[in-house]
């Protein structure tokens, strides 16, 4: 997955509540490689993502629909006849078809290595009803163009640099072919596959939480962590005496993927010196669907104790030697005199 994809699904993940089960809709996306050149890869590949989860792989080696986790299927073990098979047959020879078109327009030299990709899909909405349909191209790790379809309208858009374009008789055709076959299939196979993955797509996994402090210079650094929780979407605050924290003195707050298939998300606050002193409470709180109730941990700010490293100058050090000499010197000498000394031991508590 090159900066191409990186940009489009992680945008995605952060901005759009489709990606996940926890908006109650459902996506199904397609992101596919199409590659000319020398390359150790497949020419054709395609992932199949499931809201946020990778379920199925295919390329153009293998020539089959692969469940990721083990086990393959074929087109048709999806239950969707000869469809799935044909429309990734299609994106294989439209992604070959338009690279050809640009390597034309742009003048690239036929001998180097060269990409088209495309990530494609539709969503249903919470009642099971399918509501849109894309798909997005890029060349070389550049944007293209785009189309998107809906049961209300039809848009297609192309960047100003590319030479693809449709007229109207074209973008007729394109919205016939998205509402009457595209859309329909996409959604049969996004219902299929949810009732196929739904132990996975389904979970509720229960985020841990934790509140952490780390001195720094002049101060404190607070950190509310949650992590290993599904689905992605949750809700995670910083508070102070009850009081949230304004949003301007936090860092982070991105939701990040734990590379387990759980989700990770953290927000810090620096705190001051003053602020320490005057013991405030702090708590994080994060609602999520696992959870029947918000789930708090607090913490209760400290004086802050600076440690200091005190140098010495060379008098002072000679001085500081010969009382630890004179010491020494006095403990070897009572212990000549057998007289044993006994010492209570004390606890001292700082009182800050």
């Amino acid at each position: 997955m090159n900066v191409f994809f990186i940009r489009l699904v992680v945008g995605a993940l952060l901005l759009d509540p489709v990606m996940s089960s926890g908006s109650g809709k459902h996506s199904l996306w397609v992101l596919a490689s199409y590659i000319s050149g020398p390359t150790q890869f497949p020419e054709f590949t395609a992932v199949v993502m499931l809201d946020d989860i990778q379920v199925r792989y295919y390329d153009s080696q293998i020539n089959q629909l692969t469940r990721v986790g083990g086990g393959a299927e074929k087109g048709a073990g999806l239950d969707l006849g000869q469809e799935g098979a044909f429309i990734l047959q299609e994106i294989f020879s439209n992604l070959r078809k338009r690279l050809n078109l640009v390597k034309d327009q742009m003048n690239l030299t036929a001998a180097g290595v060269h990409v088209q990709q495309r990530i494609t899909g539709c969503e249903l909405l919470p009642g099971g009803q399918p509501a849109f349909i894309m798909f997005r191209d890029g060349a070389n790790g550049q944007d293209a163009d785009s189309l998107q379809y809906n049961t209300t309208h039809f848009a297609y858009a192309a960047a100003a640099s590319w030479g693809f374009s449709f007229e109207a008789m074209k973008q007729t055709y394109l919205q016939a072919l998205y509402a009457n076959i595209y859309l329909p299939f996409c959604a049969r196979a996004l219902r299929h596959l949810l009732d196929r993955e739904k132990h996975v797509v389904m979970r509720r996994v229960r985020p841990r939480v934790r509140l952490m402090t780390k001195q720094v210079v002049g101060g404190a650094r607070l950190t509310c962590l949650a992590t290993d929780f599904y689905p992605r979407h949750i809700n995670l605050t910083l508070q102070r005496d009850g009081v949230p924290v304004d949003a301007d003195r936090l860092s982070g707050g991105s939701v990040l993927p734990n590379g387990n298939g759980l989700y990770q998300v953290r927000k810090a606050l620096t705190i001051d010196g003053e602020e320490l002193r005057r013991k405030h409470v702090y708590t994080c709180t994060a609602a999520h669907l696992s959870l029947d109730n918000r789930l708090d941990v607090r913490w209760r700010a400290e004086s802050l104790r600076t440690h200091r490293v005190h140098v010495l100058s060379v008098p002072a050090v000679l001085v500081v030697a010969a009382a630890l000499l004179m010491v020494l010197l006095w403990r070897r000498g009572a212990g000549s005199e057998a007289v044993t000394m006994e010492t209570d031991e004390q606890t001292i508590t700082d009182p800050q």
